[in-house]
């Protein structure tokens, strides 16, 4: 995977489900849930965006204080991301 620009992994479907977002990966026959800052990351997940245009998203997106580290943030769902097998190697 590269950490650089991710790309979500094909034939993962979404929907919607109020303020969470199911992701069902059919081939791994598991479901996935995410709250509105990982399917905001999991949108930018598309091979054009990096983690520094991920933080700049989530901070245009949501109250985040100046201070706080949201690449850690980043890093850390796309450390999930991968680790579930929703993102291309």
């Amino acid at each position: 995977m590269s950490i650089r620009k991710p790309v979500r992994k094909q034939g993962i479907i979404i929907q919607d489900i109020g303020r969470e977002t199911l992701l069902y990966d059919a081939q791994g026959k598991a479901v996935h849930v995410l709250n509105p800052t990982a399917k905001l990351i999991w949108e930018l997940c598309d091979g054009a965006h990096t983690v520094e245009d991920m933080e700049h998203a989530i901070r245009a997106n949501f109250s985040v204080t100046c201070g706080y580290y949201v690449s850690g943030d980043v890093l850390r769902t796309l450390e999930v991301f991968a680790s579930k097998g929703v993102l291309d190697n």
